[in-house]
């Protein structure tokens, strides 16, 4: 065993007191003698049991070829090492020296193939990405990549550039959870760079608002606006599930943990916008009212959206009726399936656009005018249907009276929602939408005036019915656009 062995001194120096005979060792205080310290040193005959050496010269260290495995010096003996090959390789065991003196080369070859591989590779991750932000965009579900995409990139492929390309595309990655991963990067590094830019910006302004979806969770939807060099920009800053109640407290919880693990301070918001719910603005556990309490400075102000949303729902007592009968009509024919198969087969045989009804949500802004438009462009097909079906509804279908109005309704509320859709967008601010307000405002008295002459030019639809009770009708619309003057012109100085 002394041919493995190589003993040394724990100081290459000898100080004062020490004593240089190697077979002594180095004297130390207290007339006791230092322990020498010996390290196994590696031979060629090794190689034969799969093993070579790394780290220091003086104190090498056996390393496996096959597995990568480092053993203590210690372990650097002929038996050791042999049974690290019995029990972890048995089936290298019986391998001659030649076999793991190839070795290394081998496995530097197959790690060269793998490199080339994934550096070539790298157009198929980006393509990968490509098609997880189509799918995002698309709000479609994510097996979509998987089952459509892909198949139809095979096929495209194959007929126009043959089968070599085909295995090219076929290297691109489009599992349903490696587009959830790739949708998730891409939208962590969108998140990091805004909240990086509003740490720059220091100052921003939140709008905020909660609603429930369609499987009843609540959720809590934030925008940001921050000031990005020399233009204003406007993002989605996170969309966050209230798990419990949806208070003011609980908002502003939900809020400021996302702002303080985001880097950002309460000190710096400039302005809140949010709707006029108790739990955004309450006086006392309001959403509001908890941020005006770490910020006394920010301004709050509430959405123009939904305040002109509020406003059109005023209607006077001569056509608020119609809208309920409106709602009675869909929910007859759409309550039932069977009901709406047969009205859609009885649109189909006379020729209509549509086939079925729009239902009426009172918390969509724009659900009201689709409504009322579809129930007008299908009236002549409901008033078949439900005077096969015996309801009282067809009467009303049956009086010119009554569809003057729905036409006027469905006018009105069309113009409401082109002004609704035109003070949405990304880059629309106060001043503009400002600017919409008084311009519609201007146009409604204008109308008026057209109205008390006996012209129905602006509103298509009620025109066709000018000839039924001129005077009535007109009466009506004037009086509607007078509540709507007053109430836009109150609405565009709040």
């Amino acid at each position: 065993m002394e041919k493995f062995l190589k003993k040394k001194n724990t100081n290459s120096e000898l100080g004062p007191g020490q004593n240089s005979d190697p077979e002594e060792g180095p004297s130390m205080s207290g007339g006791k003698k230092a322990k020498t310290v010996s390290s196994r040193q590696y031979s060629e005959s090794y190689v034969s049991f799969g093993f070579t050496s790394t780290g220091d010269a003086t104190t090498p260290i056996p390393l496996c070829l096959v597995c990568g495995e480092k053993l203590s010096n210690s372990a650097m003996v002929p038996s050791k090492l042999k049974r690290h090959l019995q029990m972890k390789h048995p089936s290298l065991q019986n391998k001659n020296k030649e076999y793991f003196v190839r070795l290394p080369e081998h496995t530097e070859k197959q790690a060269t193939f793998m490199r080339k591989t994934t550096k070539v590779n790298e157009r198929a991750l980006k393509a990968s990405y490509h098609v997880a932000e189509l799918v995002a965009k698309s709000k479609r579900s994510h097996t979509v990549a998987e089952t459509l995409i892909l198949p139809a990139c095979k096929a495209i492929v194959n007929e126009m550039l043959g089968p070599e390309a085909v295995k090219e595309v076929a290297k691109v990655p489009l599992s349903d959870n490696t587009i959830a991963r790739r949708i998730d990067d891409m939208s962590a590094d969108i998140e990091s760079v805004v909240l990086e830019k509003i740490r720059i910006s220091e100052k921003f302004a939140l709008q905020l608002d909660e609603s429930t979806d369609i499987s009843g969770h609540a959720q809590l939807l934030a925008n940001v606006r921050f000031v990005d060099g020399d233009v204003i920009r406007e993002n989605f800053l996170f969309c966050k599930a209230l798990p419990e109640r949806t208070t003011g407290e609980e908002i502003f919880r939900v809020t400021s943990e996302y702002l303080e693990k985001g880097g950002l301070k309460w000190e710096n918001c400039t302005s809140v916008c949010t709707d006029g719910a108790a739990a955004m603005v309450g006086r006392t556990k309001g959403f509001v009212s908890r941020v005006k309490e770490t910020n006394p400075d920010v301004i709050v102000t509430h959405c123009f959206l939904h305040r002109e949303a509020l406003v059109a729902k005023t209607l006077p007592a001569e056509l608020a009726p119609v809208l309920d009968d409106v709602v009675g009509m869909v929910n007859f024919v759409k309550t039932r399936p069977v009901k709406s198969r047969i009205f859609a087969s009885l649109c189909e045989e006379m020729g209509a656009e549509h086939k079925a009804l729009l239902f009426y949500t009172e918390v969509r802004w724009l659900s009201r005018g689709k409504v009322l438009a579809r129930v007008y462009e299908l009236r002549e097909e409901l008033k078949v249907f439900l005077t096969n079906e015996g309801s009282d509804y067809a009467k009303l279908l049956a009086s010119d009276e009554w569809c003057a109005r729905l036409a006027y309704l469905a006018d009105i509320f069309h113009h409401l929602n082109e002004l609704n859709t035109r003070m949405q967008g990304r880059n629309e601010n106060l001043l503009t939408s400002m600017d919409k307000i008084n311009g519609f405002r201007s146009k409604v008295h204008l109308w008026q005036q057209h109205v008390e002459s006996g012209n129905l030019e602006m509103f298509p639809l009620t025109k066709k019915w000018q000839d039924v009770h001129t005077a009535a009708l007109c009466e009506i619309i004037s009086k509607h656009l007078k509540g709507e003057d007053v109430i836009l012109f109150l609405f565009s100085l709040h």
